[in-house]
């Protein structure tokens, strides 16, 4: 489900940008399909948006970005809410076998036996123990995932924003001489 970068990232990265520098789109588009999984998905909207400005594109790139990552965190909620209801059932556990443990314990009044109180107990517990049997693996995964999602997230930012800084040098670069690189002259006419 979670997708890896294929290969040297970085190096596969800086090709596609050399090759947009030099104005082989079509290159650097190329380069972003061997980037596997959001990553690629993120950075070819940047690229089908390049005319648009950088501005554009980094909208685009963002758009698509938080719904790749929506479509990816769509199952990890559940895991959190399996490990809570399981530990809250194994506490439902524990307390209805103390409850009936000591109600058995009025009821015989005078006559009650240790291993009749140990019974309840024993019940009691083992119901904590399912729960939570249940509830710590299942918390471990989720928080591995937390983890996938977090560590997605940040490659998609990092490899967007390094897309977006080169087109910015790109469109700076095509400026005539004497123009900021948001288009305006530098002196009034």
């Amino acid at each position: 489900f979670f997708w890896r970068l294929r290969g040297d990232a970085q190096a596969t990265f800086e090709t596609m940008a050399t090759r947009l520098s030099s104005g082989n789109l079509e290159g650097a588009t190329q380069m972003a399909e061997e980037i596997a999984g959001p990553v690629g998905i993120v950075l070819r909207e940047g690229l089908k948006h390049r005319e648009d400005g950088p501005e554009i594109a980094q909208e685009a790139m963002a758009i698509r970005g938080e719904m790749v990552l929506q479509s990816v965190r769509q199952g990890i909620p559940i895991l959190a809410l399996i490990a809570s209801v399981s530990t809250m059932l194994g506490l439902l556990g524990t307390v209805v076998g103390l409850v009936e443990a000591f109600q058995k314990v009025a009821e015989m009044e005078a006559r009650v036996s240790p291993s009749l109180l140990a019974s309840g107990i024993w019940a009691a517990l083992v119901t904590t123990v399912g729960g939570l049997f249940v509830a710590i693996p299942v918390l471990i995964v989720h928080h591995y995932f937390q983890g996938k999602v977090a560590h997605l997230a940040f490659q998609i930012e990092h490899y967007g924003s390094e897309l977006l800084l080169v087109m910015k040098k790109e469109a700076r670069s095509a400026l005539p001489v004497g123009r900021w690189a948001d288009g305006r002259s530098q002196c009034s006419d």
